[in-house]
């Protein structure tokens, strides 16, 4: 055994000397043994720089980082946790830290501050000489598997009593962020009597300090003096040592609570440097103390009946380390491990990957080539990787994100995409029109005793992600204004209550709507069917009108497939037939957006020029339902981006611009062109020759000049034409579209000399 003498007792400072016996893992050490240790760790924990190729060169991490933050004016040290499983002291360190930190976290801020004599102040004389207060940060790594070392990120609601006065790490996204506040972190006190001080330490958290009843004197005045009165203390605040104190609510990740559930929280007190590190919407691992204690001391007691503290106490966890992960990178998301890395490189050289991603968005829903549905997949596919972000010099910020308005029939699968997008997205949120606000969407001020606060709502907690809208068409008008800026900006700016802020907002978004009648109607304009106003419509990059074709080969295949899933036969076949499962797509569109940021080159600049100036000069022609402005040219760039995105390239060239063109005339120009050259119906040539008939007819009926009655033509157009009557009202429609028919009043129609 190792042993030494002190004040004439014998301590065990360590276990046997056998270096081959094995420690069963449950010991204690003196405090002033475990300080020797940390300090000897920091003086000598090393690594080999991954920057240099020589094997010999070796780091003092711990010792230059200390250094190196005292001289820039940051007076903490950052320790990894999994840098004390290297040693055999760093793991008596560990098991001490994980298991008491309340004890020991305590020393090691003590011990940091004796390393700051005997490092830092004795080679650089100019820096202070009074230690000040170091702060010990933990952090951990994640990028194996999600572990953090040995200890696996815990739920908010898997936090139990018995890990009380343990450390715990947590995960999960920031709902609101109390104002900073000065707590006091040593008390000075003052005998009214006889002058005595004394110092009083508060720890971090909701602890207060306790101030003694009663005086025990002051040894420096002599003599005889009368005792001093009961209660004698009084603070004397200029003396006394202040932090920074906040208090930041933590809610689960969306992906995390249990379906039919209510989402949990629970407060984290940060103090120094972890004050003003997030806002809402941050997605952030946590590693802290689980404490319980009464919000104040003594909270809740009083003489008689009641009398005693409070046994119910309140729960928060005191932070040791907060790891921002803002978006779909970092340890708040999805965890890709260097093996799947390396196939997510080889799988983005496959010329034919946009092709296997396509077919894997959304696999259990059917298309034929009569609809829409293969180009809505693409268009989502798109939607999911995103463009690129760019800063310009001056500052101002350029969207990358795709927005997608699905505008169609019930029944078109139009929420079966918006709830494949919901799961297939590292950080998505799903809401319905109806069931939200203004506030809910985009931030709301909640009053609460210390003032008003600020809570994001769901496009702030989608930051870096997309929010799923169904029903879009059933929000109000007023709700739906709030959400203008927040498409196109990214930013929500609020100026209420005393408070004016700015919150970020970049998070594409997901759109579902039925036409104003229910179902869309062939007959009607398109602008009458779209309930929504020019100036949402334009922040839209891709519109689709999915229709509910009636066709004999696609409504067999769709009921062939639809009873083929009900019978369960092809569920887990259509899984399989998709080239990638939705988890791995997860984790190759989060890959793709972390490592790629594609910008358009110059020939396919030139290309996109050319085709902008002409699809401009066309709509020009005749007023189109859809506006195309400069913001459809930015949604073209954004769309190339994207599919030079898929496949990990840094260009986004000609070939990816053409199909950018492709998809985007498919779906925002062939709405806008809905009602141009028979109303954008596909027609056979039997009825193409009928309604030309009908046509005919309506001139013998109606001489240029003259006025004729809508309804009564139409009857005319059925008992003498012989034209069936949707082909009549066809005809007088499309006659009108052009200009060869006028609109008068009481429902007349004039015949244009």
């Amino acid at each position: 055994m190792s042993m030494f003498q002190e004040d004439g007792t014998i301590r065990v400072i360590e276990g046997p000397e056998n270096p081959d016996a094995v420690h069963d893992g449950d010991f204690r050490v003196a405090p002033d043994v475990f300080i020797s240790k940390f300090k000897k760790f920091v003086r000598e924990y090393a690594y080999k720089n991954p920057s240099s190729n020589k094997d010999e060169v070796l780091t003092l991490k711990y010792r230059t980082q200390l250094q190196q933050n005292c001289r820039a004016g940051t007076y903490k040290m950052e320790l990894s946790l999994n840098d004390l499983d290297t040693t055999d002291d760093g793991t008596i360190l560990r098991y001490s830290l994980l298991t008491s930190p309340t004890e020991f976290v305590p020393m090691c801020e003590r011990a940091l501050q004796e390393l700051y004599y005997e490092i830092v102040r004795k080679e650089d004389e100019s820096m202070p000489d009074k230690a000040p207060v170091l702060q010990l940060e933990l952090k951990c790594d994640a990028d194996l598997d999600g572990l953090f070392g040995h200890m696996k990120p815990k739920m908010i609601r898997d936090l139990t009593s018995g890990q009380v006065e343990r450390m715990v790490v947590v995960q999960g996204i920031v709902t609101s962020v109390k104002m900073p506040r000065d707590k006091a972190r040593k008390v000075v006190l003052k005998c009214s009597n006889c002058e005595n001080q004394k110092e009083i330490s508060v720890p971090a958290g909701f602890a207060a300090a306790h101030v003694p009843s009663a005086c025990d004197g002051n040894a420096i005045r002599g003599g005889t003096l009368e005792k001093c009165p009961s209660n004698p203390f009084r603070v004397v605040s200029e003396l006394c040592e202040m932090e920074g104190d906040q208090l930041i609510k933590l809610q689960e990740l969306p992906e995390h609570v249990p379906i039919g559930e209510m989402p949990r929280s629970i407060d984290l007190c940060t103090h120094l440097y972890g004050v003003d590190m997030c806002t809402p919407g941050t997605r952030l691992t946590c590693i802290g103390i689980l404490c319980a204690t009464e919000q104040a001391a003594g909270e809740r007691m009083s003489a008689g009946r009641n009398q005693g503290t409070n046994t119910v106490k309140y729960t928060f966890i005191q932070t040791l380390g907060l790891q921002m992960a803002q978006g779909p990178v970092g340890a708040g998301a999805v965890e890709i491990t260097p093996e799947e890395e390396e196939r997510f490189e080889q799988l983005a050289k496959d010329p034919d990957i946009r092709n296997m991603i396509y077919k894997s968005i959304a696999p259990a829903i059917v298309a034929s080539s009569k609809d829409v549905i293969d180009d809505v997949k693409k268009a989502v596919a798109c939607l999911l990787f995103g463009g690129s972000r760019k800063r310009l010099p001056d500052g101002h910020r350029m969207r990358g994100d795709i927005n997608i308005l699905l505008l169609g029939d019930p029944g078109t699968a139009k929420s079966q995409f918006l709830k494949f997008a919901h799961n297939a997205a590292p950080v998505a949120v799903y809401t319905s029109g109806k069931g939200s606000s203004a506030a809910g969407l985009t931030a709301a001020i909640t009053k609460d005793g210390d003032g008003f606060t600020l809570e994001g709502g769901a496009m702030v907690l989608a930051d870096s992600g997309i929010v799923c809208i169904d029903e879009f068409d059933k929000m109000d008008v007023k709700d739906r204004v709030a959400i203008h800026e927040a498409m196109e900006q990214q930013t929500i700016s609020i100026a209420k209550a005393g408070i004016t802020t700015m919150l970020n907002t970049r998070c594409s978004v997901l759109a579902a709507a039925n036409p104003r009648f229910g179902s869309y109607d062939d007959l009607a304009n398109t602008a009458d069917q779209m309930d929504f106003e020019t100036t949402i419509l334009s922040r839209f990059d891709m519109m689709f009108l999915v229709k509910d074709v009636r066709d004999e080969d696609r409504d067999y295949n769709l009921a062939k497939h639809l009873l083929s899933l009900h019978s369960g036969g092809s569920a887990q076949q259509e899984e399989q037939k998709s080239p990638l499962s939705t988890m791995e797509l997860r984790k190759y569109l989060s890959y793709c957006r972390s490592k790629c940021a594609p910008r358009i080159t110059p020939e396919a600049a030139e290309v996109l020029k050319n085709h902008y100036v002409g699809i401009r000069k066309a709509m020009k022609a005749e007023r189109a339902t859809i506006p195309i402005t400069v913001r459809q040219l930015e949604a073209i760039v954004r769309i190339s981006e994207s599919l030079a995105k898929m496949e990990l390239r840094e260009d986004a060239d000609v070939s990816h611009v053409e199909e950018a063109l492709r998809m985007f005339t498919v779906s925002t120009l062939d709405s806008a062109n809905r009602d141009r050259n028979g109303v954008g119906i596909d027609i056979s040539e039997d009825d193409k020759k009928e309604l030309q008939e009908a046509e005919e007819v309506v001139r013998r009926i109606i001489p240029k000049g003259g006025r004729k009655n809508k309804f009564q033509l139409e009857s005319q157009l059925v008992s003498l034409g012989g034209v069936s009557e949707q082909m009549a009202r066809r005809a007088v429609h499309l006659m009108t579209r052009r200009g060869e028919l006028e609109e008068k009043a009481n429902n007349t129609l004039k015949r244009v000399g």
